[in-house]
C-alpha cells in the first residue's frame, strides 16, 4: 500500500490516542490539518476494521463524534511507534 494511503489512518489513530476523547470531524481537521477527504477515508477504513466508533449528536447542528475502540487503542499505540520510526508523527 502506498505511503499516502496508509498515512491518513495511522495519523488519525495516533491523533485519537493523544486527545484521548471523542472528537468531531471539524476538530480533527483543524488540529491535524488533514484534508477532509483523507479524514473520511481513514474513518471508513478504521471503522470497518473495528478500530474507531462514531456517535451522532442530532443537534442542531448535527455533529459526528469519533473515538477509539479498545482494539483501536491498542492499534494506535503501534501506529504511534511506526510514525515515530518513519518521522511522520503528527
Amino acid at each position: 500500500m502506498p505511503k499516502r494511503k496508509l498515512n491518513g489512518p495511522l495519523k488519525l489513530l495516533t491523533y485519537l490516542l493523544i486527545v484521548n476523547q471523542e472528537v468531531t470531524i471539524t476538530k480533527i481537521r483543524d488540529e491535524t490539518k488533514m484534508p477532509l477527504k483523507t479524514i473520511y477515508n481513514a474513518i471508513g477504513l478504521l471503522k470497518e476494521l473495528g478500530l474507531v466508533k462514531e456517535r451522532y449528536d442530532e443537534g442542531p447542528p448535527m455533529r459526528r463524534f469519533i473515538s477509539l475502540t479498545e482494539k483501536g487503542r491498542r492499534a494506535a499505540e503501534h501506529a504511534r511507534k511506526l510514525l515515530e520510526i518513519v518521522g511522520e508523527l503528527p
